[in-house]
């Protein structure tokens, strides 16, 4: 059946420059894994990268840009010149810190774009272009990061939940279409996290009203998502593919 070690793994973590893309670089390192820590800042990405080496860890930072093909091209390039094939890719990458509650007739146009280029088209630049390494391995994983909040449906954010309800779908999808080549594609969807992201938008007000909505009644850290991650990545998972885990202290049950 295997374990959950992933010594001798290579995956990426898009968006791992910080918050919950940062906790699951280091967590899947702490497990073994070679991380490629791939983020828009390539400061940010370094320093995770830093931190891993840091804990005796093996990680390389590559700045990426998801919301084009164009944009995955030095990422294809690092996997190439390290002759390295993928067991793993986590498409952690959207767009979220900025964004403003604001009514859905009020939303800029260019901004909708902006959501769903990098929130949905993201994962499937990602994913097509990094498919070849995750076949050369035999097969892989692939999980994408979705959100709790497509379920709840939440107001004056469409774009984004419109972005994360896009996610779950492709996951499905993905999922029914790579089984023959023996990968599977499932999800991860967060409840509110306590992130730069997050915190930066909310009163004392939202944070104490998400946290009562829970059946477990603390703040979601980014590290609680890590060990779901974690576990749809390794050959523990391998039967399971199509599926969104909701993870968010049970304030969603399915």
């Amino acid at each position: 059946m295997g374990d959950l070690h992933l010594a001798g793994r290579t995956g990426v973590v898009t968006g791992g420059g910080r918050g919950i893309g940062e906790a699951i670089c280091i967590f899947m390192a702490d497990l073994g894994a070679h991380v490629i820590v791939a983020d828009i800042d390539l400061e940010t990405a370094a320093r995770t990268a830093e931190t891993i080496r840091g804990r005796g860890g093996e990680a390389a930072a590559v700045r990426v840009d998801v919301g084009t093909s164009a944009g995955i091209d030095p990422l294809v390039e690092h996997i190439d010149v390290a002759g390295r094939s993928l067991d793993f890719l986590v498409n952690n990458a959207a767009i979220y810190a900025g964004l403003r509650p604001t009514p859905l007739e009020d939303i800029d146009e260019q901004e909708w774009d902006r959501v769903q280029r990098v929130n949905v088209a993201g994962v499937w630049n990602c994913s097509k272009r990094l498919l070849p390494s995750l076949s050369a391995s035999g097969g892989g994983h692939i999980v994408n990061i979705a959100s709790a909040i497509a379920f709840r449906g939440s107001p004056l954010l469409l774009h984004y939940v419109t972005s994360k309800a896009a996610v779950v779908g492709m996951t499905k999808a993905m999922a029914r279409e790579l089984g023959d080549r023996n990968i599977t594609v499932n999800a991860v969807a967060p409840g509110f996290t306590w992130s730069d992201a997050s915190l930066e938008k909310s009163t004392d007000e939202q944070l104490a009203a998400q946290i009562a909505r829970r059946s477990i009644k603390r703040a979601q850290q980014p590290e609680d998502v890590t060990g779901a991650v974690a576990f749809l990545c390794s050959d523990l998972a391998g039967y399971i593919t199509g599926q969104t885990l909701v993870v968010d202290g049970g304030s969603h049950m399915n």
